[in-house]
């Protein structure tokens, strides 16, 4: 990890020129798009997120993924929620309409009065006889934290903090407007590739617009996590839609939940309270940098009388290493007759890289597991056994145990 703030900005914006004022560039975007692109420029941001079409793709995108954030704060009924660079207001209008309190923050007036705009030709709020709750101002979250009267149970970044030059000080600034259970939640693309098209039409942005376009790794939004005080996180991932309810339906959602890393969606608190509220586990920043995550052959938890927690597996389990390890899994069998063993190899980069062996006497073991952050390194049993085999009522095929990472 980054040792230091200054470490990590350091990493992060050594591709920046020199010399620019990207906080001015911020302020002017929205002038210099509609001296470049006329009057349909500030349209656009006028009705975003709804489009005309013929690609309808960023709506849903950006639609789905904000709203699937709101369901997962759990928000009660009037919750003060902080906007950071709420931009053209769309996010602020649809938490209004939910009924909360908004506070929405930019850098840039001439982007907040499209917001105003927005918000004052809209007649209908959520409560008869009772306005929107919105409040908009014009403030450098960077620089200062917003000092509100009252704690906010949410504040979003919606495809926001890459925007920042220094995010570390925009998250600690954010972080002292929270209330004690209250979360942090980001939505981000992910870093692209080095010379992709992607970075290449960033880095044109840049240039052109004097505006800041450089999305994160997760292990530098982890970084920062941990610098801004934000220790425990989980990070998501979106399935929206309609799918066939047999294997080509679901077969896709495991692949996209458990695979695809082309968005960084997570919930961040100061507090393990904060995140357990949601109903997530809390996991902290360490967990997070160091641990290994079940992807795929994995069943649910289980808990063991001495309340260690387990799942079931097999015949072949996939892992995520999350940091470099050493990582110790412990693997469990039973049924195991004095004579039988099992054995487990494990499987990186298509070598078998070792393997352990359970028996009736022995039936547990050790696997110590090292690799770079994000391989995936699967784990082959030559045993398989189903209780209902044996008359009982559980259809599930299983071969051995893997305890839940302590």
């Amino acid at each position: 990890m980054a040792s230091t703030e200054a470490d990590l900005l350091g990493e992060i914006n050594a591709d920046l020129p020199e010399g620019v004022d990207w906080k001015q560039g911020a302020v002017t975007y929205l002038r210099e798009l509609v001296e470049e692109g006329g009057e349909t420029q500030e349209w656009f941001h006028l009705v975003k997120p709804f489009l005309g079409g013929p690609d309808y793709g960023p709506f849903w995108v950006d639609v789905f993924q904000f709203l699937d954030v709101v369901h997962a704060a759990k928000l009660a009924p009037g919750d003060l929620v902080i906007d950071v660079g709420c931009g053209p207001g769309w996010t602020i209008q649809w938490l209004a309409k939910l009924g909360h309190e908004v506070v929405g923050l930019d850098i840039s007036a001439e982007l907040l009065e499209v917001a105003e705009r927005r918000m004052q030709t809209d007649p209908y709020p959520p409560y008869v006889g009772k306005p929107f709750r919105y409040d908009l101002r014009v403030h450098d979250i960077e620089a200062e934290p917003l000092a509100l009267k009252r704690k906010a149970r949410l504040a979003l970044f919606e495809s926001t903090l890459h925007h920042f030059y220094n995010p570390v000080a925009a998250l600690r600034n954010t972080v002292a407007d929270l209330a004690d259970d209250g979360i942090v939640a980001v939505i981000e693309a992910a870093a692209p590739p080095k010379g992709s098209e992607w970075d290449v039409q960033n880095v044109e942005i840049m240039a052109r617009y004097h505006t800041i376009e450089r999305p994160y790794t997760r292990s530098q939004l982890v970084d920062m996590l941990e610098l801004a005080g934000l220790r425990y996180v989980s990070f998501l991932r979106p399935v929206n839609g309609l799918f066939p309810q047999h294997v080509d339906g679901v077969s896709p959602l495991v692949w996209e939940l458990t695979r695809a890393d082309n968005i960084n969606i997570f919930v961040a608190s100061p507090t393990a309270a904060g995140i357990e509220r949601l109903g997530l586990p809390a996991r902290t920043v360490d967990d997070v940098r160091s641990g290994w995550t079940a992807l795929e052959g994995a069943l649910f938890v289980e808990d063991r009388p001495d309340a260690s927690r387990f799942r079931w597996c097999g015949p072949r389990v996939l892992v995520r290493l999350d940091g470099p390890g050493p990582h110790a899994l412990e693997l469990a069998t039973i049924g195991l007759a004095p004579e039988q063993a099992q054995t487990v190899r494990v499987v990186a980069g298509g070598t078998v890289g070792g393997s352990v062996t359970l028996t009736g006497a022995q039936p547990t073991a050790t696997l110590e597991l090292s690799g770079r952050p994000g391989q995936l390194v699967e784990l082959h049993s030559d045993r398989v056994f189903s209780p209902c085999w044996d008359g009982g009522e559980d259809p599930r095929v299983l071969s051995f145990t893997l305890d839940e990472p302590r």
